[in-house]
């Protein structure tokens, strides 16, 4: 049997409910954290993890959460530059072995890439799935 993982998820975001929703639904602990109770509350009655009323950028918020014993953190809250602070600390400070932060902008994406943490970037997911789902050349490719 596969080891469960322990996961924070850092922002109920839509994209940040879903996950945590789907994981803890798969069976992994799941810690969500948003500063915003209502937020939370969109989880749903069915939701089998912790919730964490708390600002995701603060260590201590993070340490309560357990963070050292993370083996992922997903940064989904609505603003870019918050999710690359949590995932800095996740990672560097706490080395959190996963950290997968939600980013819109390119200069973000590139100064992840460059530390080694890998983006969840929508627009690049969107395009690289309209490739193929159309199995159209992207410029300086063929089919």
């Amino acid at each position: 049997m596969a080891k469960r993982a322990r996961i924070i998820v850092v922002g109920c975001s839509m994209f940040g409910t879903a996950v945590a929703r789907a994981l803890s639904g798969a069976g992994h602990d799941v810690i969500a954290v948003d500063m915003q109770e209502g937020a939370l509350d969109a989880l749903g009655d069915d939701f089998d993890g912790e919730i964490i009323t708390g600002d995701g950028k603060s260590a201590q918020v993070l340490e309560e959460c357990g963070v050292r014993e993370a083996t992922h953190l997903v940064a989904a809250t609505s603003d870019d530059a918050a999710n690359l602070l949590i995932a800095e600390v996740a990672s560097e400070v706490f080395g959190v072995p996963h950290v997968l932060p939600l980013v819109e902008d390119e200069a973000f994406v590139e100064i992840l890439e460059d530390r080694g943490i890998e983006p969840i970037c929508p627009h690049r997911i969107c395009e690289a799935e309209f490739f193929r789902l159309t199995d159209l050349a992207r410029g300086g490719e063929t089919p």
